[in-house]
Formats: C-alpha cells, sequence, structure tokens
C-alpha cells in the first residue's frame, strides 16, 4: 500500500517519517495558536460584509478567526475522544479556553502515539488531518513552500501503472544537488533526465 500523505510505498496507511512529521507538529500547535493572535487582525482593509447587516464588518482574517475558534483543536478532540473509547478510558471533560483545549488534547495524543500508530483504526485520518491543520497554519503565518512542481513521476510500477506522484525541485537548493529522488517510488532523477522530463511533461 502507499502512504496516504506522501504517497510512498509503506506497510501501513501512514508511513513512519510522515506520523513522526505529524507528531512533530502536534508539538507545535500551542505555540503555533499564540502566534496566530497577531494575524487575527489585517493591517488594512476590512472584514467580509455579513448580508443585510447595517453594521460595518470587523477586520478580521477570517481563515485565522476559525484556526483560533476550533479549526485545531475540534478535529484532534474528535480523534481523542475516538481513541479514548477504544481505550475504554474515561471521557474528555470541559477544559476552558481553546489554548487549554489545544495544549491538552496535542498531550493526549503524543503520549499514546505508539498504540495509535499500531492499534487506531483511524490512523491516516487522524495524521492527514493534523498535516492539514499545520499546512493551512503555515499558510497564514506566511511560511510558504518554494517547491516547484515538474510534473508527475511516470515510473511504472509492478501493478504496471505509473507513480504520479509529483515530482518537486527547490530552487534554493539546486546548488548542492542536481537530482530529484521520486517520495513515492524512490526513482532518482539525475539534473539532465528531470529537466528533460520536465519539458516533455509541459508539452
Amino acid at each position: 500500500m502507499r502512504c496516504s500523505n506522501c504517497k510512498r510505498l509503506a506497510e501501513k496507511e501512514i508511513c513512519e517519517s510522515c506520523w513522526t512529521f505529524a507528531l512533530n507538529q502536534l508539538r507545535k500547535f500551542p505555540t503555533r495558536y499564540d502566534e496566530l493572535e497577531d494575524e487575527l487582525f489585517p493591517s488594512q482593509g476590512y472584514g467580509e460584509r455579513v448580508s443585510g447587516s447595517k453594521t460595518p464588518p470587523l477586520p478580521v482574517k477570517l481563515e485565522t478567526l476559525h484556526l483560533r475558534t476550533g479549526g485545531i483543536s475540534q478535529p484532534l478532540m474528535k480523534h481523542e475522544a475516538r481513541i479514548r473509547f477504544q481505550r475504554k478510558e474515561t471521557r474528555i471533560t470541559f477544559r476552558g479556553e481553546e489554548i487549554k483545549r489545544i495544549t491538552l488534547t496535542c498531550e493526549y495524543h503524543l503520549s499514546h502515539s505508539d498504540w495509535t500508530y499500531s492499534d487506531y483504526p483511524d490512523l491516516a485520518e487522524l495524521a492527514t488531518e493534523i498535516i492539514g491543520i499545520s499546512n493551512k497554519i503555515n499558510y497564514v503565518l506566511g511560511f510558504k513552500s518554494e517547491d516547484i512542481v515538474i510534473g508527475s513521476c511516470p515510473t511504472i510500477g509492478d501493478d504496471g501503472k505509473p507513480c504520479n506522484v509529483k515530482l518537486k525541485v527547490n530552487p534554493a537548493n539546486l546548488d548542492k544537488t542536481m537530482e530529484i529522488k521520486c517520495r513515492g517510488c524512490d526513482t532518482v532523477w539525475p539534473s539532465s533526465q528531470w529537466r528533460h522530463l520536465g519539458l516533455m511533461l509541459q508539452e
């Protein structure tokens, strides 16, 4: 099977590398929540106007507001509740403010990460949601990837079908390596091949 996140061949629906990455994002979420406060209000302009309202719209960024009001905690607590049920643990109790909900549910998932990776049937859903939340936070905070997609990997697998995982190159790293390694099938594309491949895929 292939990892639901990176599409590499893996023994589980989420590979160990992506699960480790997801856990590292969990450790950052409480701090990221505080950082999002600085992005809540734009320096100028206005928020979205509500139809029929006579009052001026609140100058807030809606995606940031969503992340600050349950966009982080709710998906994580949903999975925490499932895990608690499967492990026959007590239910989640009232946790107060959003930062406390985020902190406690992240701590829970981190402390049960080994069990989750081994026995949780919704592992792929949990991991991809964590990574998705992280991507949204990074976008709001301005942490954007500089990777450029040059096309899909055409390597034919054992099933007779092309790999099709997106091949990406970071221009900033071209002075260090001229190779691209497909994260799906591990095919290594030297500079001469991936540059030619990119031209063919654009035709």
